[in-house]
């Protein structure tokens, strides 16, 4: 399976996923999500994955003018959150970026732009799109210190970034349209066992502090989580939560060795 990039669908009233799907070799398939919030200042939040940077603009441009952007929300300067971000500055050109300032520091090498094109948040921050206001966020699991998510006030929804992510079995697991449409017990699986990849430093956190973070998700109630590595969360975001407590004394997952890319390399056909 190679990585495509899925059919925009509605996650809640007013927030389309844009997804792409991830073949991970022994984990299963890694949904990859960007959302489009349809508020009276319409706001992007991420760009896609580079790879698939053609298809990501044209699934985008089904859903808005892209030049009637006016925010791009970069939750972190990860590569499947800024693929197209380049590209996108030119065809909005009334579109300011909100990122945090050391995000932009590690963005900036691969994709320099205007700095007045910039709006730097922190946790707490709130920003005004028109109808209604996002609140800037630190989710509580993330792989940059850079990372923001937010809750959209008028909605409800909160955007959590890498946080809440999971790789699933498969490619109709990963396509779902919400979590609840799934195995709990294997999304939570995933969850963890992504918890320890994706936030390596968590072996070392205080389980205290980090539950702390956790339950301050759930007193927000959203109306949904959505991640960017996970379909739609509608519901049991408490349970989720509380999975994720564990995470400190979780057993990582074992890093892939060069023995297993090599047997990995054996079982596909050469490159043409």
């Amino acid at each position: 399976m190679q990585p495509t990039l899925g059919e925009p669908f509605s996650a809640v009233p007013d927030v389309h996923v844009i997804p792409t799907y991830w073949p991970v070799p022994g984990a299963g398939v890694l949904p990859m999500n960007a959302f489009l919030l349809h508020a009276e200042e319409p706001v992007l939040v991420d760009t896609g994955a580079g790879v698939l940077a053609g298809e990501f603009l044209a699934a985008l441009e089904s859903l808005i003018d892209i030049a009637d952007l006016r925010w791009i929300w970069l939750t972190h300067e990860d590569r499947d959150h800024t693929g197209s971000l380049g590209r996108l500055l030119e065809l909005a050109p009334q579109a300011t970026v909100i990122s945090s300032f050391l995000s932009v520091g590690r963005i900036m090498p691969e994709h320099p732009f205007p700095l007045d094109r910039l709006r730097v948040v922190n946790p707490g921050d709130k920003v005004h799109v028109g109808d209604r206001t996002l609140e800037t966020i630190r989710p509580p699991l993330f792989d940059s210190p850079g990372t923001t998510g937010f809750i959209d006030g008028l909605s409800g929804a909160l955007f959590s970034s890498d946080c809440f992510g999971a790789p699933l079995p498969d490619l109709d697991e990963a396509a779902a349209a919400s979590v609840s449409d799934l195995p709990f017990e294997t999304v939570a699986a995933g969850q963890l066992a992504w918890a320890t990849v994706d936030s390596p430093w968590v072996s070392t956190a205080d389980p205290a502090r980090l539950g702390a973070a956790l339950e301050s998700v759930v007193r927000l109630r959203p109306s949904a989580v959505l991640s960017s590595h996970l379909p739609p969360v509608h519901e049991r975001v408490e349970e989720m939560a509380g999975r994720l407590r564990a995470a400190p004394d979780a057993d990582p997952v074992p890093p892939t060795t060069h023995d297993q890319l090599t047997a990995l390399l054996a079982t596909m056909e050469p490159a043409s």
